[in-house]
């Protein structure tokens, strides 16, 4: 991967401590001994004039990432099948006979269809109202891991919105959504979907 900068240049590069894109040594600034991209510079120093502590995080490892999802699916999983039933009941789907036996292909292709985007924002509705009430969702918590910001402070409103979003978004899309996670087997163990947002998450004891 080359520098964002500098295309041609792949050597010695250093991932910005706030939005972990890759910069070679020309484009870092090194702030409370960390480093940070010239674009990010401005909001680091802003942070600090304003009392925000530099530190190093904490960084919640893969497993329990992947537990505090594996909770947060338990308990989504329910109003999905509600919604599952609530679409599928209506259009025969459920069934051996359709009721509409016009177009069952493409009922089926709409059922489908209805229940995944209706799963997505379901998803999007709990994990966005956690985290901005506080950076953990009930996974979380029971895993005592938080949704930070680049720094380790509360994220805003709208970075937990964005967060809970563009993890559906690239879910979606086929094997996008398994990248976005293995990017987060690396030294930072950060996911796409956090470096969207700007995001990190560490323990929390």
């Amino acid at each position: 991967m080359p520098c964002k900068n500098h295309p041609f240049v792949e050597d010695r590069l250093t991932r910005c401590s706030r939005c972990a894109e890759a910069f070679c040594p020309d484009c870092i600034v090194e702030i409370g001994g960390l480093p940070y991209c010239l674009s990010c510079k401005t909001e680091s120093m802003r942070d600090l004039r304003s009392g925000v502590p530099f530190r190093e995080l904490d960084m919640a490892t893969i497993g329990r990432r992947f537990l505090a999802i594996f909770i947060d699916g338990l308990i989504v999983t329910i109003p999905i099948m509600v919604l599952a039933f609530l679409v599928m009941l209506p259009l025969g789907l459920l069934s051996e006979q359709p009721a509409m036996e016009g177009l069952p292909p493409a009922l089926a292709i709409f059922g489908n269809l209805a229940v995944s985007l209706g799963a997505a924002a379901i998803y999007i509705l709990y994990e966005g109202l956690m985290l901005a009430s506080g950076g953990q969702t009930v996974g979380k918590r029971a895993m005592k891991v938080k949704v930070v910001s680049a720094e380790g402070g509360e994220i805003t409103k709208g970075q937990a919105w964005g967060r809970a979003a563009s993890r559906q978004v690239l879910g979606i899309v086929p094997c996008l959504g398994l990248i976005d996670y293995l990017v987060a087997f690396g030294q930072e163990r950060t996911a796409i979907h956090d470096m969207m947002a700007k995001t990190r998450v560490v323990n929390w004891e």
